[in-house]
């Protein structure tokens, strides 16, 4: 297991453009860790300074490969007054994936100081969401041209991503969530209703493993698309 400390590490503010993002210091920990046969090793990410929504942090990362890269991480909060009236986690978005995690899932799931189990994401009556599951495809690694995406996909060579509420199956996230490709080593989660206040947000917990759903979905349903 390697530690990581992300409070040394370089980072990127937000686009200007973002306008409704609130720029809030907190303790951010984000944990990527490797589960499967295909990965080798537990990677951990740790942090004891103030990150900033709207600030993305970097680091290097390992997804089995051998090779390590960067990946980047960047939280941001906007203000919903038709909720709670405040600042509320309104996406994370996950940025210089390397080619290696390709046809993976990254479950997200954010803590606060107080309890060890995850908290709520997103919520509309009667549904809710305590992490997201996303299924990222960007093509075949180059020391894996073969790949099972190449032989079955020729649709998600340029990054698509699929989302669901459930770590080992397809689970609709219909008005909690949706996933946003920026482009093919970058993906945002978004929530959509009833978000965790930012005050909430402490540790940002990412997990990697084997896909469970994006793949079957796409062939054996013959529907790529995100719900």
């Amino acid at each position: 297991m390697s530690i990581l400390d992300l409070g040394n590490g370089p980072s990127r503010p937000s686009s200007s453009g973002k306008s409704k993002k609130a720029i809030l210091g907190l303790g951010l920990l984000v944990a990527v860790l490797g589960i499967g046969s295909t990965l080798a090793s537990t990677i951990s990410i740790n942090a004891n300074q103030s990150i900033e929504f709207g600030q993305g942090v970097q680091q290097s990362v390992y997804c089995g490969s051998g090779k390590r890269q960067s990946i980047t991480v960047t939280p941001a909060s906007a203000f919903s007054n038709s909720e709670t009236g405040t600042f509320g986690l309104s996406e994370i978005q996950v940025s210089n994936i390397p080619e290696e995690c390709s046809d993976m899932n990254f479950i997200i799931k954010v803590y606060d100081s107080s309890s060890p189990d995850p908290k709520r994401l997103a919520y509309n009556n009667p549904d809710a969401m305590g992490l997201a599951n996303v299924w990222w495809a960007s093509g075949c690694p180059e020391a894996e041209p073969n790949c099972r995406l190449n032989q079955s996909l020729d649709t998600v060579s340029d990054g698509w991503a699929l989302i669901s509420k459930s770590i080992s199956s397809l689970s609709a996230t219909t008005g909690l969530a949706s996933v946003r490709v920026d482009s093919a080593s970058s993906f945002a989660v978004e929530f959509l209703n009833g978000r965790l206040p930012s005050n909430d947000v402490r540790k940002i917990v990412i997990e990697t493993q084997e896909d469970t759903f994006g793949f079957d979905k796409c062939v054996a349903l013959g529907d790529c698309t995100v719900d």
